[in-house]
């Protein structure tokens, strides 16, 4: 499985996926991971309680590719047909289904080899809790380290008793001390010489920092099924347009026109342009980066649309890529941002605008605006 873009359906492709262990393809056998053991036994009971039966391999996200079969007849989300019979051996399906042995190509347990007394003790790494932990603290970036520390802060700050608070905290200081310092700080929670000196753990297996546990360090975030918004009104550049939409197509971004109303919008040159949403039922939260074409009708039009204003500082404010051409700068000089950072992207031809546009997006989001966005109210 190749987690490559995001979600067309959230709930077909998101909230009905059952990811079950149990479901395994001749060649693969289960170890004796006590972890492993126990979600044998609960993934099963878990997908029937939350898709609504037994049937949840039918659902289309959770079909297998390769023909299966088994003795299932009846039960909720039933889908195909499953002959006349649901038991070996019979006489009115031509004996079918029937499980297929293992010289035929069926499932065969392998023939692990075991010595020695079996005993019921834990491994000491059961205690190890904090390893982990550190090892994917330390792999992060600067910037997601400010995120994990202010995930922990907002959502402890909910936390009414300020007890537990601390308790959380305290064991923060196990995983590391500016880490847990970083925490109290916001909480308003003074730390102890005495936890602030807490042994931290070692390496794991010899690894004390791995670049692939992060998100951004060195790498570039898939373009494709990115979502872009491209703001308009009547008087936009349609031949800018449709630069910007072949060069978004070019590295598989989706590009939707929003306008002030839906329907269509006249381009500069005459033409009718379909609308794919308005400006108001598309809030910037909805896509990954805005951009602007050139169109002087269109451009003064927005300026004087509370709602395109908004959405331009909103995607300023969630550090997302804004792109600007030719006069459309004067949308965004007119509000009360900060001057263009690396993720304004200012220029006069869609397509190479498009260009540095899709470049800045590599990124995910800007993140040495962060630190100013957050002076930005509203």
């Amino acid at each position: 499985m190749v987690l490559n873009r995001n979600p067309d359906n959230y709930f077909s492709e998101t909230e009905q996926v059952a990811f079950c262990p149990g479901n395994i393809v001749p060649g693969i056998d289960f170890s004796d991971d006590p972890l492993l053991q126990g979600r044998l036994f609960s993934y099963i009971d878990t997908q029937i309680s939350r898709l609504g039966g037994v049937n949840f391999h039918e659902l289309p996200i959770n079909k297998p590719i390769c023909p299966f079969h088994n003795h299932q007849r009846d039960g909720m989300h039933r889908i195909s047909i499953s002959g006349t019979a649901n038991y070996e051996p019979n006489s009115i399906n031509n004996n079918w289904p029937r499980e297929t042995p293992p010289e035929k190509g069926g499932f065969a347990t392998y023939p692990q080899s075991i010595n020695g007394e079996k005993t019921r003790r834990r491994s000491s790494t059961f205690v190890d809790f904090y390893s982990q932990p550190r090892l994917f603290w330390l792999s992060q970036t600067k910037v997601e380290q400010n995120h994990i520390v202010g995930g922990f802060s907002f959502e402890l700050g909910k936390v009414m008793r300020p007890w537990i608070r601390e308790r959380v905290v305290d064991q923060l200081t196990y995983i590391d001390h500016q880490l847990a310092q970083s925490v109290a700080d916001n909480l308003g929670i003074r730390l102890s010489q005495e936890q602030l000196k807490h042994p931290l753990p070692g390496p794991v297996n010899g690894i004390s920092k791995d670049r692939s546990l992060s998100m951004y360090d060195g790498h570039h975030q898939i373009l494709k099924s990115r979502q872009v918004a491209i703001l308009a009104a009547d008087g936009v550049c349609g031949e800018a347009i449709d630069n910007i939409m072949k060069t978004l197509k070019k590295h598989g971004i989706n590009g939707k026109v929003f306008a002030p109303h839906l329907g269509r919008i006249t381009s500069l040159q005459g033409n009718e342009i379909e609308v794919d949403g308005t400006i108001e039922g598309n809030p910037s939260v909805m896509v990954d980066a805005v951009i602007i074409p050139e169109g002087e009708d269109s451009i003064d039009s927005l300026m004087k649309n509370g709602n395109a204003k908004h959405y331009v500082i909103q995607a300023f404010k969630h550090l997302k890529a804004i792109g600007l051409q030719g006069k459309a700068f004067k949308l965004y000089d007119s509000l009360p941002l900060p001057k263009p950072d690396e993720g304004i992207i200012v220029g006069d031809k869609a397509a190479d605008l498009a260009e540095a546009f899709c470049n800045a997006m590599k990124g995910h989001r800007i993140w040495s605006r962060e630190s100013v966005a957050q002076e930005i109210a509203g």
